[in-house]
């Protein structure tokens, strides 16, 4: 085996040879490092796919640290990455003679490649943590705040009395407040939420004005119970200081930095032309696919689409793309064909082509830059590129491209949602048409000449069709898979229905309601679109139709416990190895996948959880969840403790409290008692020992003295200290508590105990 042939393995291009050479070698010799050499050079320029994996491991690995990474343990990476660089030097200039040289020298190439890419992946993490501005001590009452309006949409799925809550992002604010006089503007964004009512005075603002209001401040919040959505780590990263509620109308200070011309404020103008004509939750859902304007679409549809399956068509994402491109490169190419003179000396199929992608990039800066529409523009650029080149549109190279472009720019995204099931979605289409491309041809008639049939006839439309259905079919089945479980994962639930959804409404998205949308967009600045949304706005009835009768099914949608992120990893790890190897070996991804989704079921939950929101205390007892403190009334805590504790919130009451206290038995014949009444102690003493008899866990929700001395305690103070906790029966008569700063660890966007945040206040003039 050459030299040449190991770099074409790890560099990504042709490798028959080494194909060849490495299954000879291990028929001949039938060792494992013989089958583990074949293994690897039948992989080809497959392996550059590996690349981004990589990476975004090394980026797991940061952010599953208890702690911030020490001066050694980063000196120890960067020496790995100095290591795997001197490996892959060495493989490359190094000629190997023997068959034994060439697997050795193969499997130094793998290993010096993961070595960067494991190294290179963490340092970025540990780098972008690092580059982010302190966050700021935020004042615990009302302030006057001023600064530089950057947002203002609404919230997403909060309505309050007399319509949708807004919110606007102020950048540079200062606190105008004699005890902040002279502080510096903050180097975060703060978030203000606006009631419904002062809505009016604040459509008329651009993004760049000066504006003033007082407001409410908060610091991000920490988890809710620990293992859940972490808000402290998502503002260190997305660079906000913290949210507020707006207690005055929004005040206009200065306009001289306005930028009118700005896509946010073409933005708010589309939405308001639609909302003009199409009034409701479907004048919601137009705005949301044509402006990326989702903050109107209400709770109760949002619960209809995720239901059916259907949540996709309300975030833009790479199908609203594909629409938009391919409507407009089938509509300049059949308008550019009409012509005899272009169609002879122009290339009308590139010339649209190339215009479609320019459609498309104005279509991802007008729904505001999310990362599916990131993601579906870099590969619709690299798929342009390949056909310009002649090369192929689409490729699993070209998604790895984007994936690493992507995790380079911003590491923490590889945590984000939306990243995550973006590329598992199209990392999972591409892989599954390829065995499937030849199959198809053949079904639609493009394989081998029919009977009949000339060469260069079309087939007949009725093969057509059928490939479009059976596409449309895999399409929906291997997207759908391959994101399900990420579904689950994160919004706790399971559709069944999804296939049968997407099958009719997808078509009706991308045939009816996207060219109208389209034709809307190009008429607005004529003021002639009323038609054309009106048109839209009928097909989104009929799949909002659908959506609520595929939501009422039976089993449309069953309620899943939490998936904690070792558990996600493994499954994107699984679907990694599934897609991206060559070979039989591919099928332990399978393996991966299964575990992942059956460990879910089988791990140990809480019995109980005292989460912060409300200050709700919930156990799991007999089967069901049952609330001894807080209201379960509030979507938001019975979601997060039915994710917690791993079961549907059914019961809701005390029927096993008596005088205020409650005692929840454990399997080893322990219990934990809690205490709901406050200042009972003088009438609980003679009761001591009884009422200690066999307590494992003591709680105190209120201010009062622990009754049981023997007993672990969790007190208010904890709660405040630590914030949420939740308790685990360890099976031998105790239990196990974690509270949400311990499952955070000591991270740069927790910060030391006791932290609030950095004061902007000025240096003194003197001492």
């Amino acid at each position: 085996m050459s030299g040449y042939d190991l770099r074409c393995v790890i560099m990504g291009f042709s490798a028959s040879a080494v194909m060849r050479k490495g299954a000879v070698i291990a028929k001949r010799q039938g060792s494992m490092d013989g089958m583990m050499m074949a293994g690897l050079a039948r992989q080809g320029s497959r392996l550059a796919c590996w690349l981004p994996v990589g990476v975004a491991l090394g980026i797991a690995a940061y952010f599953a640290l208890p702690e911030e990474p020490t001066g050694w343990l980063c000196t120890a990476i960067v020496g790995g990455v100095a290591v795997g660089l001197a490996l892959l030097v060495g493989s490359r200039w190094v000629v190997a003679v023997t068959e034994r040289a060439a697997r050795w020298q193969l499997l130094g190439c793998c290993l010096g490649s993961a070595l960067c890419a494991l190294g290179m992946g963490f340092l970025l993490a540990f780098a972008q943590a690092r580059r982010q501005p302190p966050m700021p001590l935020l004042p615990l009452e009302s302030m006057l705040v001023e600064g530089r309006l950057a947002a203002l949409e609404p919230v997403i799925g909060r309505h309050v009395e007399g319509g949708a809550s807004w919110r606007m992002t102020i950048k540079g604010a200062v606190f105008r407040s004699p005890w902040w006089e002279g502080m510096a503007p903050l180097s975060r964004s703060l978030v203000i939420t606006l009631p419904a009512k002062d809505i009016p005075a604040v459509e008329g603002m651009n993004p760049g004005e000066v504006v003033r209001v007082r407001a409410l401040l908060r610091a991000p919040t920490a988890p809710s119970w620990p293992g859940g959505y972490d808000g402290q780590r998502a503002a260190w990263f997305s660079g906000r200081a913290g949210t507020g509620t707006a207690l005055s109308p929004v005040e206009r200070v200065d306009d001289a930095q306005a930028d009118r011309g700005r896509w946010g404020a073409i933005r708010g103008q589309v939405a308001r032309q639609i909302e003009h004509y199409l009034p409701g939750q479907v004048g919601a859902i137009a705005a949301a696919v044509l402006c990326g304007e989702t903050g109107l679409i209400s709770t109760q549809t949002r619960q209809d689409y995720a239901a059916s399956g259907l949540a996709h068509l309300l975030a833009v994402a790479g199908l609203h793309l594909g629409f938009v491109m391919g409507f407009v490169f089938v509509l300049l190419r059949r308008g550019m064909s009409l012509s005899q003179r272009l169609s002879a000396h122009w290339p009308c199929r590139e010339i649209a082509l190339v215009a479609s992608l320019g459609a498309g990039v104005a279509y991802v800066l007008l729904t505001g830059c999310h990362i599916p529409g990131l993601r579906a523009l870099g590969m619709a650029g690299l798929g342009v590129v390949a056909f310009l080149l002649g090369r192929r549109v689409i490729s699993l190279r070209g998604l790895a491209l984007v994936a690493l472009a992507l995790e380079v720019a911003s590491p923490a995204v590889v945590l984000d949602v939306s990243f995550q099931m973006s590329f598992a979605a199209v990392m999972a289409l591409i892989a599954g048409y390829e065995p499937l491309r030849g199959v198809l041809a053949r079904l639609g008639g493009y394989g081998a000449r029919p009977v009949g049939r000339s060469w260069g006839q079309r087939p007949p439309w009725w093969r057509r069709m059928a490939v479009g259905v059976v596409m449309l079919v895999i399409t929906s089945l291997l997207a759908g898979l391959a994101t399900l479980p990420l579904s689950m994962a994160y919004f706790g639930a399971f559709q069944p229905w999804f296939v049968l959804a997407n099958i009719l409404a997808v078509p009706l998205m991308g045939l009816w309601v996207m060219p109208a949308g389209l034709i809307a967009l190009a008429l607005m600045p004529l003021g002639l679109s009323a038609v054309a949304l009106r048109v839209m706005g009928w097909g989104i009835e009929v799949i909002s139709w659908l959506a609520r009768h595929v939501a009422v099914m039976p089993f449309a949608s069953w309620p899943v416990p939490s998936f904690p992120a070792w558990d996600v990893g493994l499954f994107l790890l699984g679907l990694a190895v599934l897609c991206l190897w060559r070979g039989m070996a591919r099928f332990c991804g399978l393996g991966m996948i299964g575990a992942a989704l059956v460990l879910v079921w089988v791990m140990p939950r809480p019995v109980m959880v005292i989460t912060t929101l409300e200050h709700a205390l919930a156990v799991r007892q007999e089967g069901e969840m049952r609330l001894v403190e807080g209201r379960l009334g509030m979507p938001l805590v019975r979601q997060e403790v039915q994710r917690a504790l791993g079961w549907q919130a059914r019961g809701v009451g005390v029927p096993f409290c008596q005088a205020g206290i409650c005692r929840v038995p454990l399997k080893a014949g322990q219990v934990i008692l809690w205490r709901m009444l406050e200042g009972a102690d003088e009438v609980l003493q003679p009761q001591q020992s009884q009422l200690c008899a066999h307590v494992a866990l003591e709680v105190n929700v209120r201010e009062q003295k622990p009754l049981c001395m023997a007993a672990q305690h969790v007190s208010i103070e904890d709660i405040k200290r630590e914030g949420s906790w939740a308790v685990y029966d360890d099976g031998r008569g105790g239990v196990r508590l974690i509270s949400a700063r311990m499952w955070q660890g000591e991270r740069l966007w927790v910060g030391p105990m006791g932290f609030h945040g950095v004061p902007p206040l000025p240096f003194a003039k003197a001492e």
